[in-house]
Order: C-alpha cells, then structure tokens, then sequence
C-alpha cells in the first residue's frame, strides 16, 4: 500500500498529543509567561532576554528554543521580529496566554488548571481507561491509586490542594457569567454552598449581594483550607449525610462527578434542608445534541469527568429535569453560560 503523507502526519500527531499539554505545563513551571508579562504591556522578549530571568547557570539554549518554537506554533506566543535585525526573534505572549497562563495577579488565570490535570498522580487514571471500558463502573483513578479522588485527596494534602484550586480557578471565572445572568439571589437571605470547595464561589455572590448569609459547605479537609470571608461560614460535613438548613441551595459542577444513584441521595438532603418553595440553583455542564461545535473538547470533558470521578457524566437537559423532577423539584428556568467550553447551564429549581 503506498505511503500517504497526510495520513502518516495525522497518524503521529495523534500518538503524540499527550506532549503539548507537558510542553506547556514546561513552560509554565519555568514561568515563562509570567517574564514576557512582567516586561511589560504587550512586550516582546528574545530567546537569550527570557533566558536571562531564568534561575540557572546551566542553561539549555537548545531545550528553551524548542519550547518557545513549539508554543509558537500553538499560538501560545507569537513570534515577531526586531526591525533592526530580521534574524532576532522575539516572543510576544498573545491574548488567551495573556489571560489564562498568566500566574502572577491574574484571577482569571487556568495554571492551576493545567498543573492539575498534567500531575502525574492525575495523569495515571488515563492509563485505565482501557478497563473502564471492560468493567461497568470502573474508575480510572481508583484503579490507578486504590481508592477515589476525594479519599485520596483527604490523605495527601498536595492533590488536595491541587484539585481545590483548580476548581476555584475555573470558578472565578463562571461566577461572572452567573451572575451577569442571573438576578434571583436578591430574594436569598441564607445560601449553602454545597460542595463549595474553598468558597470561591460563595465570596462572588455575597460581595455582589451583601446581604445574603452564606455557608461554604464541604469536606471538612476542604473547608479547612478556605479562607476567612465576611459574611460566610466555612462548615464541614458530608453531603451524603446531611446539609445545612437554609433558604436556598447552590452547587456548582458537583453532581456532574456522581452517578444517578448517588446523585438522588445528596439531592434528598437538599431536599430536606430548605422549605417548600425553597430555591435549588444549580450550574452544570449539559451535552449538547444539537451542535457538533467544539464536539472533541466536549467529549474530553466527559471522559475526564468518567475517568476521575464516581460515576460522573455529564447529562442532557432532559436528563437533568427528570433527575430533579425525581427528586422533589421543578425546574423554573434553564439558561446558558458561555463558560470554559461553552455548554454550562445555569438552573433554577424550586422545592415542590
């Protein structure tokens, strides 16, 4: 059979994907967007000016060359040249590297993002996915480690760390967006967050709405780690137990890591938190049937939510409904959110 170059290209491209993701988690170890950042508004530096900034004697020029070319080709940097020498090549960061890799006082940075799914620790529950495959209700992450995300994490404080912070990340900047859309917190005097994580989410609210009495409820190795809020109380305790009474509930991305089962059991005690009529808001990813946009990226995100979590997938609208319709709710409003990938939802349902 004769040799297609376009298939041979696409062929390699595909056995080596998993490169980028390190290359750039390479870069952001070494702080490279952070020095073109720190240079100055839209500054552009050469190779040997960024090596300068580098914490080495031992320099090599050839490994960072390669780096910034390769990045280069991925739009993370664009490459200009001096107009006094055409042979300089400089690097200028461009406008999503400026946004999302920037570390130093940027809330709206996603490195935690990246430092947790390059871990390694992360990365060997990819190395099962094959037995998932083979066996119902396999977790890539379990059967890389013995035990799930969440017990892991309770046990080693740096992929606790890891995870929390790459959920507040992502949080920063969905936390804009529903509140852009969504104006109902003004009738919430108390508001559970349940999962909440290190109450990123939470601060954004009650700043907007001051008036709101807040809890950040989770793991008590969680909210261990969440910083003092005015406004906000940081509890712990499990949502398979028991939540905090109140007059609204708030998850974000939570039930999304859960299967059915176990989904219906935190959602009864939600249920059971809140009185009648009491307002159940949730933020969560839906498949979306109608649009092939961005089609590879969503079903990414799925297998990551399969591989790492208890059964997690993501779910239709009419999924959704009836899983809240099962449970004691009905749903008032669904709207869209542009979000990391574009298909976050933000739902208002209330207690039947």
């Amino acid at each position: 059979m004769e040799m297609n170059g376009s298939d041979m290209h696409q062929a390699l491209e595909n056995i080596f994907s998993f490169v980028p993701t390190l290359i750039l988690k390479s870069a952001v170890l070494l702080n490279i967007p952070d020095i073109i950042a720190n240079a100055g508004p839209d500054a552009s530096l050469s190779l040997h000016e960024i090596a300068a900034k580098l914490p080495t004697k031992t320099l090599s020029v050839h490994y960072l060359s390669r780096i910034l070319a390769f990045l280069s080709a991925r739009g993370v940097f664009i490459q200009t040249q001096a107009t006094d020498n055409p042979s300089d090549l400089r690097y200028v960061l461009s406008s999503f590297a400026k946004r999302f890799y920037v570390k130093d006082n940027n809330p709206s940075t996603l490195v935690p993002l990246l430092l947790m799914h390059a871990d390694p620790v992360i990365m060997a529950s990819w190395h099962h996915l094959h037995e998932c495959v083979l066996v119902q209700g396999c977790n890539g992450f379990e059967k890389a480690h013995g035990k799930d995300l969440w017990a892991y994490g309770k046990e080693e404080p740096r992929v606790n760390n890891l995870v929390n912070d790459s959920m507040s990340a992502l949080t920063y900047l969905e936390m804009e967006q529903i509140l852009n859309c969504y104006d109902g917190f003004k009738e919430v005097n108390s508001l559970v967050d349940v999962g909440g994580g290190k109450g990123t989410a939470l601060a954004h609210i009650v700043k907007a709405y001051p008036h709101i009495h807040g809890i950040n409820f989770d793991q008590p190795h969680v909210v261990q780690k969440a910083p003092t809020v005015p406004g906000i109380k940081n509890v712990g305790g499990s949502m398979f137990k028991s939540i905090p009474s109140t007059d609204a509930i708030f998850m974000k991305n939570v039930l999304v890591d859960w299967d059915d089962q176990s989904c219906e059991r935190i959602l009864e005690n939600c249920y059971n938190a809140f009185p009648e009529n009491g307002k159940f808001l949730l933020a969560e990813y839906m498949t979306r049937e109608e649009s092939k946009e961005n089609e590879s990226l969503d079903i990414v995100m799925d297998l990551v939510m399969n591989v790492l979590a208890n059964g997690g997938k993501q779910r239709s609208e009419q999924e959704w409904r009836s899983l809240l319709q099962n449970s004691g709710f009905n749903v008032v409003k669904i709207v869209g959110l542009s979000g990391i990938c574009g298909k976050e939802k933000f739902i208002e349902a209330i207690k039947k």
